[in-house]
């Protein structure tokens, strides 16, 4: 629109009829720089090939021109006659293009009558001729057409404010739309509604409900419908419920309560509130309206209400009520009813509504293909959520975004990695934010710090590094990466910091065995007014069971009562094993029997705490109350229990549980079990055993059980079979200091002092240095740490 400029001939009383509005906003000077242009003032010619033409060259043109003679129109689509123009024909197209969303079209008709000789003093059609500058949404134009009306002296009358007030709003400039609104000395029922729907949609919906009330307590007028639907879409926003009522009691008394928008907004309103039975009395109340009830929209609203709330089987009997009167869903409805099935994890009504899709001919809706996708992800087909990906013709950034977030969430990261490279091939390299959170995601779960410093590189380019979601992202990937100092430097360069980007940071301190860092970041998000969570509440108290420190861990517990953490039961099920390695089993119990419900963490919790205190016999107790319970016990499971034998000494007990894994649960044992039952065996002398079950055992031996071992052949003094392991522990790990400490001082023990000297030599000669040994104690609140050759707490 830059090259079609208004020219103006008005007579000089309109100039000076205009001076009364010099107060009124102004758009940009290079805009409103309208000067008298002779009426001879030839245009520049669009770029692009006018609609207009189109439209004058058709029949229907003629007609509307009063059905002349082809050869008496010109090419700007006016009688070659300039005193010879139909008016009233030229403002019908300028409506007609406005209606058609032409709005170029609809203002080179005016410009056109312009150059045509037109008074435009007669002109009569400003409000459509407005709205089709505010329907380009640019302010520019907005202001070039208001600079437009203020110099022909239109502006009092209340439909051209009203129009350029409206135009202002669409283009987003709420500012200029302000001063308008408070110069005008006129204002009706659509002024107002413009002012009220026009902050709605600008998303300052306070200002909108506060512009509803100064209309009725200030000036004494009542809303309209259209006001009303501006109104409540503000309060379900901000969740204010009591003005919601109270103008829903309102629309009640005026009859508006069968409005399909005001039913569906005012649904939408309880709903966001948790006002399920307010919802739904609105919901019911139009059912016996045939127009109003067979409008999917509604019923979409409703059922997305209910997934909202948690009311998964409200939503499903809904949905099925729906269909059972005969209303066909639309994509929208599908989706709202997939996410149900997601939220539910069931997979068989799932099936159920890929088939009504099919049915319906919703199978090429975008979105209905990526919820259907989801769907097929969070209920433990992944399968299928693959095929719907793969037979999709629709794929969009969301798609992509989905199937890469869902691979790094369901436990395929390599998949969701290769997934990420297909896109940059098949792209060119332009993934939004979201795709880069997902496929950091996926590095994190894989501890791929060279693949997340691709994915790092890849961000700084296109400039997502500082994005909080990114950034946040990159830390808990360099957290998990061990690289505790990358993760440092990125949280310092994150513009903004949210709950999610501190709770990595913390996250990876723990991890990293940075606890001091850990606690003070902690309190530094605090200082910073960001609500710790859940997340981050599990994190510190990992922390806490870390050192040991049981004042901390009490401080945490009561902050987390203080807050409303608890009963959760991520929160409880970090408490149970805080305070277990804390010492205080009691606590640890308490927790355990006061959770409303657990789940196999708790449980596993529970009794690799007992196990740590030697309550053995309370172990199988326990374990058999678990399985009643109808929980499957896992992995962790009996890595508690056989670690709990391995500390009582309970060799059969231990061999037991060993064989159970496999036989009774069809669980392959990892190499942490085969270390428990080495450790089990050494303690109670089996050392030949524990050896054979090492070599015998289906996995690469680590570091870790063979240094459990030749720890318990120190304590039974087997010399010949320390040697052996000792040759396996330095061919794994040549640099292990620690290994070599335990051989030398076993030989030490044997009064092998040429062996003491050989190993000792050995060290000195690699350079290695034993990091000292740490202990701490906490007496009345306060924290000793001491340190080996320590004198500083004689």
């Amino acid at each position: 629109m830059s090259n079609l400029r208004l020219q103006t001939s008005a007579s000089p009383h309109m100039h000076g009829h205009c001076t009364d509005h010099h107060n009124l906003p102004s758009p940009p000077p290079q805009v409103l720089s309208l000067h008298h242009i002779p009426n001879n003032h030839v245009l520049n010619s669009p770029k692009k090939p006018s609609i207009f033409s189109h439209i004058l060259n058709s029949s229907t043109s003629l007609q509307l021109l009063g059905n002349p003679s082809w050869n008496s129109i010109n090419k700007h689509g006016f009688l070659n006659n300039k005193h010879v123009i139909d008016v009233s024909s030229c403002n019908e197209m300028i409506r007609d293009c406005t209606d058609n969303a032409l709005f170029e079209d609809a203002i080179r008709v005016y410009v056109n009558l312009l150059r045509s000789g037109f008074p435009v003093e007669e002109f009569r059609f400003f409000p459509c001729l407005i709205k089709a500058f505010g329907g380009l949404c640019d302010v520019r134009n907005s202001g070039q057409i208001h600079g437009h009306v203020l110099k022909l002296g239109f502006f009092d009358d209340v439909y051209v404010a009203n129009a350029l007030l409206s135009a202002y709003l669409k283009c987003g400039a709420v500012e200029n739309a302000v001063k308008m609104f408070e110069k005008m000395g006129e204002r009706d029922s659509v002024t107002w509604n413009s002012m009220i729907s026009g902050y709605c949609q600008s998303g300052d919906y306070t200002d909108s409900l506060k512009i509803f009330r100064m209309m009725i307590k200030d000036y004494g007028l009542y809303p309209n419908r259209v006001a009303c639907l501006s109104a409540v879409s503000a309060c379900s926003s901000v969740y204010w419920l009591t003005h919601g009522r109270e103008i829903h009691a309102f629309v009640l008394k005026h009859g508006w309560d069968a409005d399909e928008f005001l039913v569906s907004a005012l649904i939408d309103l309880y709903m966001k509130c948790e006002d399920l039975r307010n919802s739904n009395n609105v919901f019911r109340s139009i059912l016996d309206c045939e127009s109003v009830r067979g409008n999917p929209v509604i019923w979409n609203v409703m059922i997305l209400g209910y997934v909202s709330n948690g009311c998964l089987t409200l939503a499903l009997e809904l949905f099925i009520e729906m269909l059972g009167l005969g209303i066909k869903p639309d994509s929208l409805t599908m989706v709202d009813v997939l996410v149900l099935c997601s939220e539910s994890s069931d997979l068989e009504v799932g099936k159920q509504i890929h088939g009504f899709i099919l049915r319906f001919g919703l199978d090429n809706d975008v979105r209905v293909c990526t919820a259907l996708m989801e769907m097929y992800f969070k209920c433990g087909d992944p399968e299928s959520g693959f095929n719907i990906f793969k037979r999709s013709q629709n794929r969009n950034l969301v798609t992509w975004g989905a199937v890469l977030s869902n691979c790094a969430q369901n436990g395929y990261p390599i998949k969701a990695l290769e997934l990420f490279y297909d896109f940059m091939s098949e792209h060119g390299g332009f993934p939004d934010s979201f795709m880069l959170v997902s496929v950091l995601r996926a590095c994190s779960s894989l501890t791929s710090k060279p693949r997340g410093e691709e994915i790092h590189g890849l961000a700084v380019k296109m400039s997502f590094d500082s994005n909080v979601y990114v950034g946040g992202a990159l830390v808990d990937m360099y957290g998990k990466g061990r690289d505790i100092e990358s993760a440092q430097k990125v949280f310092g360069g994150l513009l903004s910091r949210d709950l999610v980007s501190w709770n990595a940071l913390i996250s990876g301190y723990s991890q990293n065995e940075c606890a001091d860092e850990a606690l003070n970041s902690f309190r530094e998000m605090q200082s910073e007014q960001i609500r710790p969570n859940t997340v981050t509440a599990s994190c510190i108290l990992s922390v806490c069971a870390h050192l040991s420190v049981f004042s901390v861990c009490k401080e945490v517990h009561c902050y987390l009562l203080r807050q409303g953490f608890l009963p959760n039961i991520l929160v409880s099920n970090s408490l149970i094993a805080a305070y277990a390695k804390c010492g205080d089993m009691n606590s640890s119990w308490t927790i355990f029997e006061q959770m409303p419900e657990g789940n196999e963490v708790s449980w596993n919790s529970i009794i690799f705490g007992l196990g740590m205190h030697g309550c053995t016999d309370k172990i199988i107790v326990l374990f058999g109350k678990m399985k009643e319970a109808g929980m499957k016990p896992n992995h962790a499971t009996f890595t508690a229990l056989l670690s709990a034998c391995s500390h009582a000494g309970r060799v059969g007990m231990g061999w037991q549980f060993f064989r159970s894994m496999s036989e009774d649960y069809k669980l392959e044992p990892q190499l942490e079990h085969y270390t428990c039952m080495v450790d089990l065996l050494g303690r109670a002398g089996h050392l030949n055993q524990a050896y054979d079950l090492i070599m015998a055992m289906p996995l690469v031996p680590d570091g870790g059980i063979w240094g459990s071992l030749l720890g318990s052949c120190r304590s039974h003094s087997n010399e010949k079979l320390a040697e052996l392991i000792a040759n396996h522990i330095f061919e794994l790990d040549p640099t292990n200091i620690g290994y070599r400490v335990l051989l030398a001082n076993m030989y030490e023990d044997f009064g092998k002092s040429n062996e003491v000297a050989r190993i000792r030599g050995a060290i000195k000669d690699m350079g290695l240095k034993k990091q000292s040994g740490c202990s701490w104690i906490e007496i009345n609140n306060n924290v000793s740490i001491f340190v080996a050759s320590d004198c500083s707490h004689l």
